[in-house]
């Protein structure tokens, strides 16, 4: 694999490997509730208290059952987790971080959009490797899963987050390897010229060898920590989702959801702004590479898919599958969120249980599949004119109502909010309006 390959790779699925372990081992086991925007003010009082409350309880069930499985790795704390690690100090202060900085973040996130949270019931584990092969060993043998495309993954029943460092990752080093290696070679010719008197001769052949080898050595290292950084942030906004009670184990929820409003969290960097008001440029990019190839899916199919692909072929599907959710989730937290927290609020107590029931449960809320899948299409249009193009776009807008496509386009107000702007509270820019965008009509889900 060459470096431009795993840098492609990358761009595809970063985060993807780490909810998908969860996603296919537990059959999405994720959730989320939000409550109306209007209520923000009201409930950001309770959720800023989480924010200044003293540490949770460090002992916990978790905890003892982890240290059994990985007695020879230190512990590390932080104000709200526990880390059990072979890696350097440095290493664990900088994840340390991280996780406190999404957890912040978090808590952000909840205000805006009034998310109702309970606090931490204990400190939250997380598992860190220095080494791949030794995360892999752990995911096989005590999760029971085949972990070695993935940085890291959560396990809700066991309700701990385990990774590795992904500069240690098997793929990295080999690509530095071959990077060194044509290093090597390089030096080897510049000496070859030394002895043979053409010292003062520089050869601008292997000077720019040279600078184009320490470039992608750098463009590598980059990616590699920006990968690990993503990972952590979107595993630990899953556990958040737990630990607060926005998310129940034991129930049932799309696998579109649970993960699309998780990579609404990704980050590369936690100390600048984040989250759904900011795009998430590599899931944009993927969502861009996804149309251009005609790979976007149906939302009829799209929001009852319950499984991903498995293999080493379904890598760029399943990439494909997250930037969509993620494309899909941003739009609805932006644009839908009274919707949003009905729909949530009944998977979470119970009343959208049933996976066989998903399209009609989700119509009782959102109306009818295709209208909004045509409210969606002309979003994303006003984002970027040229996915109006794309074969997904004009399948979607070719079966749009004949009142409907009388409307121009580009007479509705926009609906993209600019960066770090809480979500309108009610839907304002569709060709086709619907009674339950954001108000008080929405219908009520039924129990």
């Amino acid at each position: 694999m060459t470096s431009m390959q795993l840098i492609r790779l990358f761009l595809l699925i970063v985060g993807t490997g780490t909810v998908n372990a969860s996603a296919i081992a537990h059959q999405s086991a994720y959730a989320t509730t939000t409550s109306l925007t209007s209520t923000a003010q009201t409930t950001s009082v309770v959720n800023a208290d989480l924010s200044q409350a003293q540490s949770p309880p460090s002992e916990s069930n978790v905890l003892r059952e982890t240290k059994k499985l990985v007695p020879m790795l230190g512990k590390s704390e932080t104000k709200n987790y526990i880390i059990l690690s072979d890696a350097s100090p440095t290493d664990i202060t900088t994840i340390g971080s991280l996780l406190e900085a999404t957890f912040k973040k978090y808590l952000d996130v909840c205000n805006i959009l009034g998310w109702q949270l309970k606090p931490l019931r204990h400190k939250l584990v997380a598992v860190v490797f220095r080494d791949q092969q030794d995360y892999k060993e752990f995911a096989t043998k005590n999760d029971k899963l085949d972990k070695a495309w993935a940085v890291g993954y959560y396990m809700p029943q066991a309700d701990r987050l385990v990774l590795y460092k992904s500069e240690n990752g098997d793929d990295i080093k080999r690509v530095m390897n071959q990077i060194r290696a044509q290093g090597r070679e390089v030096q080897k010719a510049e000496h070859s010229q030394q002895a043979t008197g053409h010292a003062l001769q520089s050869n601008p052949n292997l000077s720019n060898t040279k600078k184009q080898l320490l470039a992608e050595q750098d463009r590598i290292h980059d990616f590699a920590k920006g990968s690990f950084v993503s990972t952590v942030v979107h595993e630990a906004a899953h556990q958040l989702f737990f630990h607060t009670d926005v998310q129940r184990s034991g129930a049932s929820y799309p696998l579109w959801l649970a993960e699309g409003l998780a990579t609404n969290f990704e980050t590369e960097q936690t100390d600048i702004e984040f989250g759904y008001q900011v795009d998430n440029w590599r899931r944009r990019e993927s969502f861009k590479l996804a149309y251009e190839k005609d790979n976007l899916i149906s939302l009829q199919i799209f929001l009852l898919i319950e499984r991903l692909p498995n293999g080493s072929d379904a890598t760029e599907a399943t990439g494909y599958f997250y930037a969509q959710a993620y494309a899909l989730t941003n739009w609805l937290l932006r644009e839908r969120p009274t919707e949003l927290r009905l729909y949530l609020e009944s998977l979470r107590d119970g009343s959208f249980a049933v996976a066989q029931d998903r399209q009609k449960n989700f119509e009782a809320i959102f109306g009818p599949v295709a209208r909004l899948e045509r409210n969606w299409v002309r979003y994303e249009g006003r984002r970027q004119k040229e996915f109006l193009t794309s074969p997904f776009a004009k399948s979607v807008l070719a079966k749009m109502p004949t009142a409907a496509k009388t409307i121009p386009a580009d007479t509705a107000k926009s609906d993209i909010p600019q960066p770090n702007t809480a979500p309108n509270q009610s839907s304002t820019t569709t060709l086709e309006t619907t009674t339950q965008s954001g108000s008080q009509s929405a219908p009520v889900p039924p129990k």
